[in-house]
């Protein structure tokens, strides 16, 4: 996938999205520690073991070009700097995005709709059925703050579940799986 460059509508900013670099790994990190408050995702699937909050725990799991733990990673860029990360897995008739992380003090800009709109991009023009991905319900009920941006971007709820990522987070957590269909 080569660098899509849209210009955003609400504050005029230029954003690339390219396919991430080994050499991005330090700011990938600073994306993903910088993406929600200190704790702020407790019990809706905060991870201290994942790869992405720890340069050298992301060096040892990345694979060139750019692939971790199976997925492949995408970077939104603006003027230089690293703004935004995505990962996707192929799952055959779908793209299934599986993470996406913008710094919060960046967040509400577009900055990942338009990661998401590159996603979509990228299924259309591979002849993907759909996008899909999930979010968090945490055991009181409560769904995580993005489930009404991802309504809101057109993904419908599907289904809930629990499974082996919910089990991880604790008693009671349910994934929320959504869907958008694409023409």
């Amino acid at each position: 996938m080569e660098g899509l460059s849209i210009k955003t509508s609400r504050q005029g900013l230029n954003v690339l999205v390219r396919p991430a670099k080994r050499e991005d790994i330090p700011k990938i990190v600073e994306v993903s520690n910088s993406s929600t408050l200190p704790n702020e995702d407790l019990g809706f699937g905060a991870s201290t073991t994942s790869p992405f909050r720890d340069v050298s725990r992301l060096t040892s799991a990345w694979k060139d070009p750019n692939i971790v733990r199976g997925e492949e990673v995408l970077v939104a860029e603006m003027d230089g700097r690293i703004v935004g990360c995505v990962t996707l897995e192929d799952r055959g008739a779908e793209l299934e995005l599986v993470d996406i992380d913008v710094p919060r003090e960046l967040q509400g800009k577009g900055i990942g709709t338009r990661l998401v709109q590159s996603v979509e991009n990228r299924a259309r023009s591979e002849q993907k059925r759909a996008v899909t991905c999930g979010t968090s319900r945490n055991a009181q009920g409560v769904a995580w703050k993005s489930l009404p941006w991802w309504q809101h971007l057109g993904y419908r709820i599907t289904h809930e579940e629990e499974n082996q990522w919910t089990r991880s987070i604790g008693p009671g957590a349910r994934e929320i799986r959504m869907r958008k269909d694409l023409d």
